[in-house]
């Protein structure tokens, strides 16, 4: 497709989460000649295959600022988009194994302090959300009643739909081909059919982000990992899970669907397997399948007898430190870079779209210091800290 315009202030490459959350922003602050171009359709990449669970245990100040006021938002979608379906409040519990105990009783005190709602919970309370639980190799359990999880594919069209209608234009099926510069300034985004003359682009590419900053002669420091999830169907009358949990144990994820439906995935740390974003299986491996659904089995002997109804695999694309880049480009005026969600940015892109909005309208993040996501962080050896390692936060 071809744009209307042919001159826009900003230029969104990728109509993910954050591509559609940064448009969103930038909409609602008062930005209306606004482009955002997506390679295929709506969340058809990382975001449309993301568990998007939402949880806000956390172990650095920013992620946790940036966690909360997501859930705020998340919270709000009902009242301010008028869809309640785009956000479950089903409440979120992390098993941790005893030898993590100490870095478990930190964080939960960091969060209370930043004041999340969050506990930890005993044998007796767990029982009475999952029923059947295993507890051995299981040291503490955490609750966030607050947290749950959400349908991304829902969220994007709408955050699309309410920018539309303040003036913004989408086009999907519309790869960004090229960016022009002269004297280190962005001057224009090409498509297959035109050029758009622009002075500010958002990198919000995903898997992609990386080839699209080599454009402009950046590196950004991202792998890609392939990542994949099963859904299986309990047997009858045996398990009807409700809230959203991480296993730390057996490093597996699950969150129910509909009615007797759960999502499954595994967590990190593990190896990455690493991927082409243009060219890779985006089916799940018989491997995988077996051994995911062994370990949710082993942890609720209930699930024994669970039916696979579907699997696939997408895509994690990962920074040295499984924290996002969200930052003005070093060396190139009019770039911005929402990169390197590392299995994180669904559950921030509402907040990462606000800060990035305000960076480029005002100058500077006012509703978090992002700081400490600047891309400079990696040469300066100054690295988010994550305590449980991987992006387990």
């Amino acid at each position: 497709m071809s744009p209307r315009r042919k001159r826009a202030d900003v230029v969104i490459i990728g109509g993910g989460a954050v591509g559609a959350s940064v448009l969103y922003h930038l909409t609602k602050l008062g930005l209306r000649n606004v482009l955002l171009l997506e390679k295929g359709e709506l969340s058809s990449g990382s975001t449309g295959q993301s568990a998007a669970i939402v949880r806000q245990h956390y172990s650095n100040d920013v992620s946790i600022k940036l966690v909360k006021k997501s859930l705020e938002m998340f919270q709000s979608f009902g009242e301010e988009f008028g869809d309640e379906k785009v956000f479950n409040r089903s409440g979120w519990l992390f098993l941790c194994p005893p030898e993590a105990g100490h870095i478990f009783e930190e964080n939960l005190n960091r969060l209370k302090d930043s004041g999340v709602r969050t506990w930890e919970i005993d044998q007796a309370e767990a029982n009475e959300m999952l029923p059947g639980l295993n507890y051995s190799g299981v040291g503490k359990i955490a609750f966030e009643p607050d947290s749950g999880y959400a349908d991304p594919v829902r969220m994007v069209s709408a955050l699309v739909a309410r920018s539309k209608e303040a003036g913004a234009e989408v086009l999907v099926n519309t790869p960004a081909t090229g960016i022009r510069t002269q004297n280190g300034q962005i001057t224009a985004v090409t498509t297959p059919e035109t050029e758009i003359s622009t002075r500010v682009v958002v990198n919000a590419a995903g898997p992609w982000a990386k080839e699209i900053g080599k454009w402009t002669g950046i590196d950004l420091p991202l792998e890609i990992s392939r990542e994949q999830d099963v859904v299986l169907r309990a047997p009858p009358g045996t398990f009807d899970l409700k809230p959203a949990i991480s296993n730390m144990v057996d490093r597996t994820y699950l969150r129910p669907l509909e009615k007797g439906l759960i999502l499954v995935g595994t967590g990190h740390p593990k190896t990455n397997d690493p991927a082409d974003p243009n060219r890779f299986n985006h089916n799940a491996d018989v491997s995988f399948i077996e051994d995911v659904t062994q370990r949710l089995v082993k942890r609720f002997p209930l699930l024994a007898g669970s039916s696979l109804v579907s699997s696939w695999a997408g895509l994690y694309t990962i920074t040295p430190d499984w924290s996002m880049i969200i930052d003005r480009a070093p060396g190139m005026d009019g770039m911005y870079l929402a990169v390197g969600g590392s299995g994180h940015s669904f559950k921030l892109s509402p907040a990462i779209g606000l800060c990035l909005a305000e960076m480029i309208i005002d100058g500077k993040a006012s509703t978090v210091d992002i700081a400490a996501m600047r891309a400079s962080r990696f040469s300066e050896n100054i690295p988010l800290r994550s305590t449980y390692g991987g992006n387990r936060g």
